[in-house]
Parts: structure tokens; C-alpha cells; sequence
């Protein structure tokens, strides 16, 4: 016996095989210590930042595993580049975002094995906590101190909140010169404000 598939039937049944049925588009947002912007483009840009908190003696050392990461999705996995700002040499990496995402590195950042632990021999795994649709970017704070101001101008204020070097921030909004952010690591609730670009380093951000 002959089957004989319409054109729509024949296209229906093309898609569905192409996209099946529980399959998602990777999101945006916070993956544990990774914060992660998922551009419409397949674009993957984020900031890592875990520390281990101490007071600095030898007894109790303080480690932090941050840097930062771009690549660009094919499917639900990318080759992505990770680096510190202010060090030359970036370290290669693969990226997963299905079912169980994970991330893989070449070699471990500085810091990153007292705190993250290995992420060369084995994948690191990945948890998405909170999606986050309006996340654009994501940077780290090179600046000494960075203003966080309410508006996107140099107006005069008294008692400004500041952020300081090695800041985790995801980007909500850019505009010549400036970047609206959310401090990553804030306790009690979300902290937004604009900082001059030239005061962090990104990853990477469309404008909006």
C-alpha cells in the first residue's frame, strides 16, 4: 500500500523531527556562579565568580575562581574563551547547555581549585537557578571603585554606592559611555545602577 503525505502534512512532520518535542532554547541567567547572557544570534556571554571567604591569614585564606566568558552556541554546546582582565592569555573551553549543562575548561583559572574545584579534568556541573530574559551582558568591575548611580550622568550626589574591582555585574542596558548592571553577589536583594563603561570589563553586551 501507498502513503501519500500532502505538502503541509510533509512539512509539519519535517519540523517536528527538526525540533522535538521537549527540546528548548538555551536561557539566560544565573547558573550557579555563572551568570549568563544568551543572545538571539546564539551569542553566549558570561562571568564567572565563586570565592572562598576567609580572613587572609594563613589559616584562612581568601581564593576567588572568577573570569570571564564568550563563545557562540552551535545547538546547545560552544567552544568558548575565558580569561581574567588584565591577563594576556585566554583558555579555551566547551560549554553545554541541554539537559545537564556543564562547562569544561582547558586548564583552571587561578584560584579556581580552592574554590570551584577542577574544571579541566572533569566537566563542571551547571544548575540553572533563575532565568534571567533581561540580561544582555556580563562583565567584572576593573575599576578601584565604581559609582553606582541612578541615572546615566555624572550629576552630583553625596553617598553613592560603589562596587570595586573584581565586581561580578550582569548588564541590563547600555548607552554611550555607560552600562545599567546588577550586582551579582548582593545580599538581600537585587542592587541595579549605571557605572561608566570605562569601570568594567565585559564580555560583551547589545545594546538595548
Amino acid at each position: 500500500m501507498t502513503v501519500r503525505l500532502s505538502l503541509p502534512t510533509l512539512a509539519a512532520l519535517l519540523l517536528a523531527f527538526a525540533h522535538p518535542a521537549g527540546a528548548s532554547k538555551p536561557l539566560s541567567g544565573s547558573y550557579g556562579p555563572l551568570a549568563l547572557a544568551v543572545g538571539d544570534d546564539g551569542s553566549v556571554h558570561g562571568v564567572f565568580a565563586e570565592r572562598r571567604v576567609g580572613n587572609g591569614s594563613v589559616d584562612a585564606p581568601q581564593f576567588s575562581c572568577l573570569f570571564l566568558l564568550e563563545g557562540r552556541l552551535e545547538g546547545d554546546s560552544a567552544d568558548v574563551d575565558t580569561w581574567v582582565p588584565g591577563e594576556v592569555d585566554r583558555i579555551g573551553g566547551e560549554l553545554r547547555l541541554g539537559a545537564e549543562p556543564t562547562l569544561r575548561l582547558e586548564e583552571n583559572h587561578g584560584g579556581c581549585l580552592m574554590t570551584t574545584g577542577d574544571m579541566r579534568d572533569a566537566p563542571y556541573d551547571l544548575l540553572l537557578d533563575e532565568p534571567r530574559a533581561d540580561w544582555i551582558g556580563a562583565g567584572l568591575v576593573t575599576a578601584e571603585r565604581a559609582i553606582l548611580r541612578p541615572s546615566p550622568s555624572d550629576a552630583p550626589g553625596s553617598r553613592r554606592p560603589y562596587l570595586v574591582r573584581f565586581d561580578p555585574v550582569a548588564v541590563l542596558a547600555r548607552r554611550p559611555g555607560w552600562i545599567h548592571v546588577e550586582y551579582l553577589e548582593a545580599a538581600g536583594g537585587r542592587v541595579t545602577g549605571w557605572l561608566r563603561e570605562a569601570d568594567v570589563t565585559l564580555s560583551a553586551a547589545r545594546r538595548r
